[in-house]
Order: C-alpha cells, then structure tokens, then sequence
C-alpha cells in the first residue's frame, strides 16, 4: 500500500487536510510564503519591552547589578521568554568621542524585582500586555556569565542629546526559562553617557533542557 504524508491546511477558520509530496529522495521542500516571523506575531505571542529612564553605563564589565532587568514571572513549567533582539539607546553623550557596546545575561531563577514604573511594553501587533514578564530598573541580579551583544560603537558631538541607538539581532541564541532574568546593561568608556534599553522576545510553552 502506497503510503503518504498527510499535513493540515489552514485557510481563515477552515482547517482541510492534504497530501505533502516529496522528491525521490524522501526529502520534503518547503517555501516560506510570509516574511521570517510573521507566524509568531499573528499568534499575538511577540512582545516589546523598554525603559524610559536612563542609566549611566558602567567603566567595567557588569557584575550584580542590572541596569535594566526583564523577569520571567510564568511558573516554572510556564512559558519561556525567546529573545528576538536586544536595543541600546544612548540618550546623552557628553564629550566629542566617546565609544559603548551593550551587554546582556541570562539570570539563573530568582526572586521577582520590583516592578518598575518607567518601563513601557508593547505587543508586536498591537495587543496591550497582560502576561507576567516585570521590567525593572537598577535590580540586584545573579550574575551567570555577561557577554557583548552589540559591535562597538564610537560616538561624537558634546552634549548632543539624544543620539546612538544600537540593535543586536538575537534571533533565539537566549532563552529566559520561568523565573529566570534578562539583564542588560552598557559598557561605555565615560560615565556620563547614559541610556535606555529593552528587547523584544516571543513567549512561548517550550522545553529547555
């Protein structure tokens, strides 16, 4: 009996089934019709997250503190948070040339910060959010290995206010599991430059294992 590999089609509310062909080497082809992540954010499982205070960068590498902190409030079990990318904005700068890169960490589980007031989250398709993610600002964090996420950048013009915006393509490399943190902060080479910081990330029930 010849055996074939049945798929559901999915066409607004109507769900029908059919055959998915295959080449003579078993190997299945398949086109993407839809630009990379639009499935997702058709699900309403994207989101945004952003602090509207800024913080001053550190001169050395980050350690126990966040500059900002995005938690994981689902019970374990519960969803994961995918990182999509990372975003670092550098609201003042205050001598001719001064350079900064933005870094990140995932936190081992730990207790809920305080939820932060000047933070702002948004649904990449327009939903309000009402899961339980916490964005917080200056946190006390464990600190679980912090890493470059963005290529260095120099910056110039004194007191220019605002000015450098930088963007790290996360794309899945980090996973924040239930109860577990984001933490984000800058490296800069002066202290008087100060900035504000966010990511976004799809939320979603997986393994990690």
């Amino acid at each position: 009996m010849a055996e074939a590999i049945q798929g559901a089609i999915r066409k607004g509310a109507t769900v029908s089934q059919g055959s998915i062909g295959l080449n003579e080497l078993g190997e299945q082809f398949a086109a993407g019709g839809l630009p990379p992540y639009t499935e997702m954010t058709r699900k309403g499982n994207g989101w945004s997250v952003m602090s509207v205070v800024a913080v001053a960068g550190l001169v050395v590498r980050p350690s126990t503190v966040a500059a900002f902190e995005i938690w994981n409030g689902n019970n374990v079990g519960g969803k994961s948070l995918i990182i999509d990318r990372l975003f670092y904005f550098n609201l003042v700068t205050t001598a001719a040339n001064e350079g900064w890169s933005g870094w990140a960490a995932v936190a081992a589980a730990k207790a809920a910060p305080a939820a932060g007031a000047n933070v702002v989250t948004r649904g990449n398709s327009g939903k309000a959010y009402s899961g339980s993610v916490i964005g917080a600002l200056g946190t006390t964090v464990i600190d679980s290995g912090w890493f470059p996420w963005t290529n260095g950048l120099v910056t110039g013009g004194s007191g220019v206010t605002p000015y450098g915006c930088a963007v790290a393509n996360v794309e899945g490399r980090l996973i924040v599991p239930p109860q577990c943190s984001l933490c984000m902060h800058v490296v800069a080479s002066l202290v008087g430059q100060t900035f504000t910081q966010g990511a976004s990330w799809y939320e979603e029930q997986i393994t990690v294992e």
